[in-house]
């Protein structure tokens, strides 16, 4: 028999990168459609609207409020930039100092699954990188909902979704799976507290 399922999120739920992440978006959309200073804060409420799907979406997201059109090789050439300005920061961005603690004692009674809105690619890469990859028994990227569909038409039973942003929740009431919010190590810490009531 398989075990009950926890899914994490991974930027903002396990590493610390949104602001990171946010600065990297902002250059990589400014730079790719010239984007004036003073549109800085409606793209940035876009990426907070939007944060945790996928970079397509948020792009698109963005384009609407911005009354922009996205030609394909604009989407392709924002991506390109977006990926590297966040690989060039992946230093900065680091692990929540309980991530580890926290998904080696819940390793112990649930099956860890990985999911974010990131490339699968960008995904496995960051998190092999990082030595994470053990704790989770699955990695999927690219999609949050996809995924938790998945693991239903798997038959597994998805038991939590942890995340950190109101998308995250919206995908979990959408698929009718507990959510639990966190925003920061204080919030990870109180997880196994949480999971075992």
């Amino acid at each position: 028999m398989s075990r009950p399922v926890v899914v994490f999120d991974y930027d903002g739920t396990l590493v610390d990168s949104y602001a990171i992440k946010r600065e990297s978006y902002w250059r990589a959309v400014s730079e790719e459609f010239q984007i004036a200073v003073a549109d800085r804060r409606v793209v940035e409420i876009s990426y907070a609207r939007t944060s945790g799907a996928h970079r397509f979406e948020q792009l698109a997201d963005t384009a609407k409020a911005l009354r922009r059109t996205v030609t394909d090789s604009q989407r392709e050439s924002f991506s390109r930039r977006y990926s590297a300005y966040n690989e060039a920061a992946q230093d900065h961005m680091l692990e929540f100092p309980s991530a580890r603690a926290v998904l080696e004692r819940l390793g112990q009674r649930w099956d860890l699954v990985l999911t974010s809105g990131l490339p699968h690619v960008d995904l496995v890469a960051d998190v092999q990188g990082r030595g994470l990859a053990g704790f989770f028994v699955e990695i999927d990227g690219g999609d949050k909902g996809r995924a938790l569909d998945r693991l239903k038409t798997l038959g597994r039973e998805v038991v939590l979704l942890v995340g950190d942003t109101p998308h995250d929740q919206a995908i979990a009431e959408s698929r009718r799976v507990p959510f639990y919010l966190t925003r920061g190590d204080a919030d990870l810490l109180r997880l196994p507290e949480f999971l075992a009531r």
